[in-house]
């Protein structure tokens, strides 16, 4: 059994091995002869921390840009799609979740009138509710659609994190391979500096190109999918809540 979960793996170990691989290519190409066991496991309990903890470090680092990226999106989209003043729910779909949030946990949000007097206080009461509705779909339906794009959203924040790291990690990789190789008596241009010159190459374009907009994309479909999946399990008879979650 694993120490983690599958948000863990694909969440926080994945973005850990991206960050990783460079220096385990380096490492297989400055030990290029792994004939006894006990250098073999030690190099392979030595790579899974190294994955391990460059997993947190990706963790820290997405947690840490997140309110950065909020205040850039101009909230987090859970809060902002049940504001009075965003268009992406209509007026009828926001008021048949504000229904759901008062008979589910007698939350009741602001009215418009009340939102555009003290918008703030508007966000907190939205941010509140959003929070029981987690514990609500961690409950009826742990695996559905809103979890898959939750770790989406997770890999993509930390990975978007990490993005300076990544290209630290992968330039020290390649100035590792090219001085090892010319030591070595061979060249500076060899297969080890080569992967992290690539690896170099698409640490700047995801993390400067790709990922902030990706990111903001998948952030968006796991609000969106959370609050409808809130409102079809909340407003189903008790019957079909048991059979809901039975099924995932």
């Amino acid at each position: 059994m694993l120490p983690f979960d599958g948000y863990d793996l694909k969440a926080r170990i994945f973005p850990g091995l991206i960050l990783a691989l460079p220096v385990l290519v380096d490492a297989l190409y400055a030990v290029p002869r792994l004939k006894s066991f006990g250098i073999f496991t030690a190099t392979g309990v030595c790579g899974l921390a190294l994955i391990y903890a460059l997993g947190q470090v990706a963790r820290w680092r997405g947690e840490a840009i997140e309110s950065s990226l909020w205040l850039s999106w101009g909230g987090p989209p859970s809060t902002r799609f049940l504001r009075y003043r965003d268009e992406t729910f209509s007026d009828e779909l926001k008021d048949l979740i504000r229904s759901a949030l008062q008979n589910q946990f007698s939350a009741a949000l602001f009215t418009a009138a009340e939102e555009q007097k003290n918008p703030e206080q508007a966000d907190r009461a939205i941010v509140d509710a959003f929070r029981r509705v987690r514990e609500f779909l961690r409950e009826h339906n742990p695996r559905g659609l809103w979890f898959q794009h939750n770790v989406e959203y997770g890999f993509s924040r930390n990975l978007l994190g990490c993005r300076v790291l990544w290209v630290i990690v992968s330039f020290g990789c390649i100035v590792f391979a090219a001085l090892y190789g010319t030591r070595a008596g061979a060249s500076a241009i060899n297969l080890a500096s080569g992967i992290a010159t690539l690896w170099l190459l698409c640490g700047l374009w995801l993390g400067w190109v790709l990922l902030p907009g990706a990111t903001q994309r998948v952030a968006d479909g796991y609000a969106e999918l959370a609050w409808m999946a809130f409102l079809r399990i909340s407003t189903q008879p008790l019957s079909g809540k048991k059979a809901a979650r039975s099924a995932t």
